[in-house]
């Protein structure tokens, strides 16, 4: 029995980006799919310009959001309103290989027990490629190259899917990390995994799912990198909370990482030291404010890297 399939994305300002996202799982090659696309309150003509392109294409579902709620909750949205008993989840910029569905299926298949399955994101760059970046840091882009079948990594929002049983047993995405226009916040897909896992559902990561995800310019800059890092700490106390313990590891990491950044002062280094000064910032009762006194302080590091 073929295993039904919806694919659920959700687009803010990119209407020709997110156009030829649909073009590539429109032309997946897996025989039972459909499509749940929320344009989260576009100002750019998205919801028009893909009910023109695409009105009349049955597999395709278009929901409109009145106003902005962010890219969690219109994910929860389109998910709960969704058919398939697989929900596979994309981003407005990326390009789905044309096996992507069948490969993610086919985990599935292997075992009930399996809840979740992510897999490979390789990068679509504009222009040269920073020295400064180093594979210690492509979580901040979203990159994962590992060629290796594994179940100790984290799923990522762009490249995922879940049993919609496991779904509705976890109550879907966490809303407390949603993330709108601009905002830096994240996490939601790390915190999916975790919730998959305790509730007794394995995480399998398969190279052979891939899916490219174009990164713009203005990612590609060490203030974009410091700025995100700072955010994914504060994010990850959001989700996975603190105590003594994680204040002490996290610490602990902050002193290690420092004396590899005085030794030899790289910006890889430099920035996973801003990820656990984020965690830390959060963790000790501190918000954007304090995290923006951090940032402007972490870029005159940055200044100095390799």
């Amino acid at each position: 029995m073929v295993l039904s399939v919806s694919v659920v994305l959700c687009a803010y300002n990119r209407k020709h980006d997110v156009t030829e996202c649909i073009d590539s799982i429109l032309k997946q090659d897996y025989p039972d799919f459909d499509i749940w696309v929320v344009d989260d309150a576009s100002t750019d003509g998205t919801y028009e310009f893909l009910k023109e392109r695409f009105g009349k294409n049955k597999k395709l579902h278009l929901i409109r959001n009145d106003t902005e709620m962010g890219n969690t909750r219109s994910r929860n949205m389109v998910m709960r309103q969704s058919r398939g008993e697989i929900i596979a989840s994309t981003d407005d910029d990326c390009i789905v290989h044309r096996d992507w569905i069948a490969n993610l299926v086919k985990v599935f298949e292997e075992s009930p027990n399996i809840g979740l399955v992510t897999g490979k994101v390789l990068p679509i760059f504009y222009g040269k490629v920073p020295k400064w970046l180093e594979p210690p840091i492509y979580p901040i882009l979203a990159i994962r190259t590992e060629n290796q079948r594994t179940e100790a990594l984290n799923p990522y929002g762009c490249n995922m899917a879940v049993r919609r049983s496991v779904m509705e047993k976890i109550n879907f995405l966490n809303e407390d990390i949603t993330r709108k226009h601009g905002g830096l916040y994240s996490g939601e897909d790390t915190d999916l995994g975790i919730r998959v896992r305790a509730a007794g559902y394995r995480v399998v990561y398969t190279p052979h799912a891939v899916v490219e995800h174009k990164m713009f310019p203005e990612r590609i800059s060490k203030e974009h990198f410091i700025r995100r890092a700072l955010y994914f700490g504060m994010s990850e106390e959001v989700y996975a909370g603190s105590n003594v313990w994680k204040l002490l590891d996290g610490a602990a990491n902050i002193i290690i990482f420092l004396f590899k950044f005085i030794v030899r002062p790289k910006f890889s280094t430099l920035t996973l030291i801003a990820y656990k000064t984020g965690f830390m910032i959060k963790a000790l009762g501190g918000d954007e404010k304090s995290l923006e006194k951090w940032r402007k302080w972490f870029m005159k590091l940055a200044q100095r890297t390799e």
